[in-house]
């Protein structure tokens, strides 16, 4: 028996095979995720071309663009209230639907805004996506499921990048980028009546359904403060140090190094298909090392490729150090295992939207912001995002005081 009551999946074959289904169902539809990310960054300079928009413009849009992840607060508590499965394919089909309008923008204020809510919904399925395998996953494969659930979103930034040469030089150029986000749509209808409720929130809900405010009420002054802090710290973090690594490397490289889409194409494969790496050496690590020492290593090494990278002049140089920022990229499976179980069933969305959404995505928010505002002032992008990129060093101590060991336990001893 498992840790809600179940048969083992190691031993019941059909249990496995729907865990198997789910597992694959999720990681399909997160793999949009990482070529949404990516296309944003390749689009950069096309847009600011199209668009009249300068380099600080750019960034106050990308900024703006990513309100939308804040907003994911919204529809993320609802997976307390409605379950997981009804937020989780709603929002699949919101992010399809907005990322294909972005295609057609006439403006820039347009495209923000369509961008801002594809960006919404999209948080919200990675969030309901990592709650459903934290929930549904037994204690020993959790950390590995939800890093394999990201690591698929790196291969939908290796896809962007290997057709980016081809489309951008197409009539349509960058929107076609966006219209191919569609793709997802075909799965999901065919996927959308077989998905089934998790077994934990059908347990819980069975019992009672928390009441929002209460679930708020519960987490900010209640005997869960401590832990909102560590999973508002941790994903702070990995939104401002992430944000500005990924948002404006083509465009450091463009404008301050002198690459051409063919350099910037080639970086990028690369640096994806290395990056793998680094997920698959993340989930492992979670389960048999513990999350403490993962979060460790990845926050240092992050730091310290971000810094090479966008400080460096040799191509070389800096293609191998994006390539390890990539890598460590991992940090997002990282933060989502733990903060996805140091909280109860009962509030898990609830929590994960405040620590992760509300407080956590600022950074992704003010980030870009701030690249934009330092670049102005130092008068170069990489140099603004170097001195960000070491914001993971001054967080991690606080990180590790705060967070404890979670590897291998059952959610309901973790909530206890």
């Amino acid at each position: 028996m498992d840790g809600t009551g179940h048969a083992d999946p190691a031993t019941d074959t059909p249990h496995r095979r729907a865990l198997l289904g789910l597992l694959g169902f999720v990681c399909f539809v997160t793999l949009f995720e990482g070529y949404d990310l990516l296309i944003i960054n390749l689009a950069l300079p096309y847009l600011g071309r199209d668009f009249g928009a300068d380099a600080q413009t750019l960034a106050r849009a990308v900024g703006f663009i990513n309100v939308g992840t804040v907003l994911a607060f919204v529809p993320l508590r609802f997976a307390d209230r409605y379950g997981r499965r009804r937020v989780f394919l709603y929002s699949i089909l919101g992010y399809t639907v907005f990322t294909m309008l972005s295609a057609c923008a006439v403006g820039l204020y347009d495209f923000v805004a369509w961008q801002c809510l594809a960006r919404m919904f999209m948080v919200t399925e990675i969030g309901v996506g990592a709650i459903i395998l934290t929930e549904e996953m037994p204690a020993r494969w959790r950390g590995a499921a939800v890093t394999l659930m990201f690591a698929l979103s790196l291969s939908g930034g290796i896809v962007g990048a290997a057709v980016f040469p081809a489309l951008i030089d197409t009539t349509l150029g960058w929107r076609l980028l966006y219209l191919m986000g569609g793709a997802v749509l075909p799965v999901l209808l065919w996927y959308w009546p077989r998905l089934r409720e998790t077994r934990r929130y059908t347990a819980r809900a069975a019992l009672a359904v928390e009441p929002a405010r209460a679930a708020l009420r519960a987490l900010l002054t209640g005997p869960y403060r401590r832990r909102v802090l560590a999973g508002a710290t941790l994903w702070f973090t990995v939104n401002a140090w992430s944000s500005s690594c990924l948002f404006f490397f083509s465009y450091y490289v463009t404008k301050e190094r002198g690459w051409d889409a063919a350099a910037v194409s080639h970086a990028l494969t690369l640096g994806y298909a290395f990056a793998v790496l680094g997920y698959a050496t993340a989930g492992p690590m979670l389960d048999l090392a513990g999350r403490r020492l993962t979060a460790l290593v990845y926050f240092s090494l992050g730091a310290a490729s971000a810094w090479i990278c966008f400080t460096a002049t040799d191509p070389r140089l800096i293609t191998a150090a994006y390539a390890m920022v990539l890598a460590m990229q991992a940090l997002w499976p990282i933060a989502a295992t733990i903060t996805s179980e140091i909280f109860p069933t009962a509030i898990r969305g609830t929590a994960n939207g405040l620590v992760n959404n509300l407080i956590g995505r600022t950074g992704m928010v003010l980030a870009p912001m701030v690249v934009g505002a330092l670049s102005t002032q130092l008068g170069s992008v990489g140099a603004a995002v170097a001195m960000l990129s070491l914001l993971p060093l001054a967080a991690l101590p606080v990180i590790l005081w705060l967070v404890g060991e979670t590897s291998g336990q059952e959610l309901e001893r973790i909530a206890s």
